[in-house]
């Protein structure tokens, strides 16, 4: 299982994709959807609402945080 250090947050937001550390959002691996899109919502001056609908896919490595993708 990984440990809390090891797993990466990837976010694709406003067109930029990028990589934060957990611990500089101040969260643990175990983060809630809610905490983790509250925690987004300060580091990127939005409001939260601007975050609900993105996906949040949770993989043992990583946490991937993205837009809803509409396809056709």
């Amino acid at each position: 299982m990984a440990q809390p250090h090891d797993i990466s947050l990837h976010v694709r937001f406003n067109g930029q994709s990028e990589e934060l550390d957990l611990a500089v959002l101040h969260l643990g691996a175990d983060v809630s959807d809610t905490a983790l899109r509250e925690a987004l919502a300060r580091h990127y001056d939005c409001s939260q609402e601007a975050l609900d609908e993105y996906v949040i896919v949770r993989e043992p490595q990583a946490i991937i945080v993205r837009p809803l993708a509409i396809y056709g």
